[in-house]
């Protein structure tokens, strides 16, 4: 396992434990009016890391590839930046949410420390996906991607089904 695969690993641990505990059992964001933007953003951000968590887990990227899982970062960056202004004006935090938000950005950090690291010997390769070995980070990667993609598409039909309330509403 790489230390970039084994923060990712972490990344995925902390994100559903923030979205089991902050975003369903306590905020109760599916079903709570107000909070359509903040279901979109949340399923952008799992459909990243429904890209990001099997890219990285099971494959290298060489040459002007490697800009792949980069691109697949800065965009959850990006997502996450709008998704913390987002929540402040929709909603009071609880302190867990807000807790687990800081250790996601530190991880965060950490992801892109490593990929950044990574980037100059891969693209000085010539350009290629390949395989990596296999292994158990892979396959828990690719899981969590799975998981990632399923729950990106429960927000997103969160966020519809909301938008069209408060249409009724309106």
């Amino acid at each position: 396992m790489t230390a970039l695969q084994a923060a990712l690993l972490v990344h995925g641990l902390l994100g559903g434990a923030d979205v089991i505990l902050n975003h369903e059992l306590l905020a109760r964001l599916p079903s709570r009016p107000g909070a359509v933007a903040e279901q979109r953003l949340h399923s952008a951000r799992e459909a990243i890391f429904a890209l990001l968590f099997p890219s990285l887990g099971l494959f290298s990227w060489h040459g002007w590839l490697a800009w792949w899982p980069a691109a697949l970062l800065l965009a959850e960056i990006l997502v996450s930046l709008r998704d913390a202004v987002v929540e402040g004006d929709t909603r009071r935090l609880p302190v867990p949410e807000r807790m687990l938000h800081v250790l996601l950005f530190i991880n965060l950090g950490v992801i892109a420390t490593l990929l950044l690291q990574g980037m100059p010997g891969w693209r000085a390769m010539p350009a290629a996906v390949a395989p990596l070995p296999v292994g158990a980070a892979g396959a828990w990667l690719a899981g969590m991607g799975a998981l990632a993609l399923a729950w990106c598409v429960r927000d997103a039909l969160s966020a519809r089904r909301l938008r069209l309330q408060a249409g009724k509403r309106a």
